[in-house]
């Protein structure tokens, strides 16, 4: 092979611009797959903060509801309604994952006349990125409700 040969293929290589397609995808395909992915955790850990939120929220217009009728609840079957409305639907959330204590507060209800209860829903959210510290997939939630005796 003479040199304007080599010269000449040497070219032709740089030039060919066939293959790059595929080399600059494998080196970008693993960073969209990682921001895919974590646009979807990001997408349910909104999801199921609203969740638990809602859930609160709900339970303490349950109690409220209740109290208004007449009918005065124990916290267990608040905490009972509270999770079967978790499972629903609406919410979609695994009981497996899910918290839900209702108490009243030792020291009495800081109105007079009222019967104060704190519900505190919690959930343990699905993780799909393990790089993501655990703890910031644990959501809590405490609502404050108060009952007119």
């Amino acid at each position: 092979m003479n040199r304007n040969a080599v010269s000449a293929f040497i070219k032709k290589l740089l030039l060919d611009c066939r293959a790059s397609t595929l080399v600059e995808f494998a080196m970008l395909a693993p960073v969209f797959i990682l921001l895919l992915i974590g646009m979807l955790q990001i997408g349910i850990q909104i999801q199921n903060y609203n969740a638990v939120r809602n859930l609160a929220s709900d339970g303490a217009r349950y109690a409220v509801v209740q109290y208004q009728k007449g009918i005065k609840n124990s916290t267990s079957s608040i905490e009972t309604w509270i999770r079967a409305r978790a499972i629903s639907g609406q919410y979609s959330l695994n009981t497996d994952r899910l918290g839900v204590a209702v108490s009243q507060p030792l020291t009495g209800s800081q109105i007079a006349g009222t019967t104060e209860m704190d519900i505190n829903v919690t959930y343990a959210a699905p993780n799909f990125v393990p790089q993501i510290a655990a703890s910031a997939l644990n959501l809590s939630y405490t609502r404050p409700v108060f009952l007119m005796d």
